[in-house]
């Protein structure tokens, strides 16, 4: 069954999936998200319980729909214990039909869950959001679409320490608490998750991002950073059919086959043993590249980016991109140098999951493996849905979901949890979010951000953050496209 079918289904319908028992009608009422009950209807819920078989012989008086929804608001009340979250999930509802659970209930009603029934949910709920309607999803026909990584505090207990460790340098003391890796594949335009993977801190980035190669299809454009531009990364993902837009280190080796009009130039990425002979190769003067080597073929801009500040003050950055777009009629040079910056969209996403969502300075709460585990999906699935509301009322607009506010959208969907408020057609509740005063400008400010330490692990540390805490500052952002090389140069390999 597809999400698609579950879409827009009156809740009354939707609750009717399972009959209640005499006597115990009230116990499917906590069954609710509020306004992002639309996008995760109970007869999805359901679907998913029955596929994990978490589905109870006998109603209980926390049935394993209801708990779902309350690992959901776990999410939206961070800052709550259970019962807290649970009255939060239950103010809107008639007391006397709903059940009254002590903390120790809830949590068991966790653990019998498991982390399994909202894996799969999430499964179910990611994906891209936008259309072809939706605006600054799409670039010359193409998905704009970026993968990194990124890691999130979980609770400091023996069994998390074992199984995620803790993130920790050769010349530093480790990190107060357990870290879990996390690499996600997002749609720059919404800022939805289109696929998500996670595990303990010695997972590698790269190897992670392998893990998200079947998301990658035909008709994406993927943008990534320097962290990922080894030959087998770069092979497999153009593999995948997606095209690439990525950055490499300055010293690559990328010999110039045939210069371009617009200022780039052909070239090929190389595994290592046929870059040692390619440079061998070079150092004889030969400029055609031998036939038989192990390449990608790929066109190269390169670019000078220089920063101004209010101040005055500027810093210039080179910045060499690899492309499978290998037109440049089709896609100009300049162009794709600037839609490079659209990569930093993942960064807003990943501020908006950990600080936004979750809290600034919380980690998560869940002592166990299992727990951690259904906690991170919770928080993966709530963000998706909250992006899949957002781009939906500013498609519905015609508005570009960057200009609506994601904090706004949280605060209205905790409001509808609270009161238990569903929102109809004629009274849409996130239509808060187009209003004129609460939307951003058309087009944002360029700033910059120094990258400093702005919250030390020890309270104590204040010594060591002396002069490095730094603010956001207004800028101007120039690119410039590097005079085509010849091709006589011969980057180091």
């Amino acid at each position: 069954m597809s999400k698609s079918q579950f879409e827009g289904a009156p809740l009354s319908v939707q609750c009717a999936t399972v009959p209640p028992t005499r006597g115990r009608s009230g116990v499917w009422l906590p069954g609710q998200l509020g306004v992002l009950t639309r996008w995760v209807p109970p007869v999805l819920v359901d679907e998913v319980l029955a596929v994990t078989g978490r589905v109870e012989k006998r109603v209980r008086l926390l049935p394993a729909r209801v708990v779902v929804y309350f690992v959901l608001a776990m999410t939206l009340f961070g800052d709550c214990g259970y019962r807290g979250v649970w009255a939060a999930l239950t103010a809107g509802l008639p007391g006397r039909l709903v059940p009254d659970p002590s903390a120790a209930a809830l949590r068991q009603a966790r653990r019998r869950l498991g982390a399994a029934p909202v894996a799969l949910l999430f499964d179910r709920l990611c994906g891209p959001v936008g259309t072809e309607g939706t605006p600054g999803v799409f670039w010359r026909g193409l998905r704009v679409v970026a993968w990194d990584g990124t890691s999130v505090e979980v609770a400091d207990s023996p069994a998390n320490v074992a199984h995620f460790g803790r993130h920790a340098k050769a010349t530093s003391r480790p990190a107060g608490y357990p870290q879990v890796r996390l690499t996600a594949l997002v749609e720059c335009g919404t800022r939805a998750l289109i696929a998500a993977v996670f595990g303990p801190m010695h997972d590698k980035e790269l190897s992670q991002a392998r893990r998200l190669l079947p998301s990658l299809g035909p008709g994406m454009l993927l943008l990534a950073d320097r962290g990922y531009d080894g030959f087998e990364a770069i092979r497999d993902a153009a593999a995948t059919g997606a095209d690439l837009l990525w950055r490499v280190q300055a010293g690559r080796l990328l010999p110039v086959i045939r210069p371009l009009p617009d200022g780039s130039h052909l070239s090929q990425v190389l595994d290592r043993r046929s870059a040692d002979r390619l440079a061998a190769w070079q150092r004889r003067g030969r400029r055609t590249p031998p036939p038989e080597l192990t390449k990608v073929t790929v066109r190269v801009v390169t670019c000078q980016v220089t920063v101004t500040t209010g101040d005055g003050r500027r810093r210039s950055t080179c910045v060499r991109l690899i492309t499978t777009l290998l037109d440049p009629a089709q896609y100009p040079a300049a162009e794709l140098a600037d839609l490079y910056h659209q990569r930093w969209e993942i960064e807003t996403a990943y501020y908006g999951l950990k600080v936004t969502l979750r809290g600034a300075d919380r980690v998560l709460r869940s002592h166990t493996v299992e727990g951690v585990e259904q906690e991170i999906y919770a928080l993966l699935t709530v963000f998706q849905l909250t992006r899949t509301a957002i781009t939906d009322t500013a498609t519905s607009a015609g508005i570009d979901p960057d200009r609506l506010s994601f904090t706004i959208a949280l605060r209205t969907t905790r409001h509808t949890v609270i009161t238990a408020g569903i929102p109809t057609p004629t009274c849409p509740a996130l239509a808060v979010l187009v209003h004129p005063r609460n939307l951003a400008t058309r087009h944002r400010r360029s700033r910059v951000s120094p990258r400093c330490v702005k919250r030390t692990l020890s309270p104590y540390a204040y010594n060591k953050t002396a002069g490095s805490v730094g603010r956001k500052t207004p800028a101007s952002i120039t690119i410039t496209l590097t005079p085509q090389p010849t091709p006589a140069d011969t980057a180091r390999p």
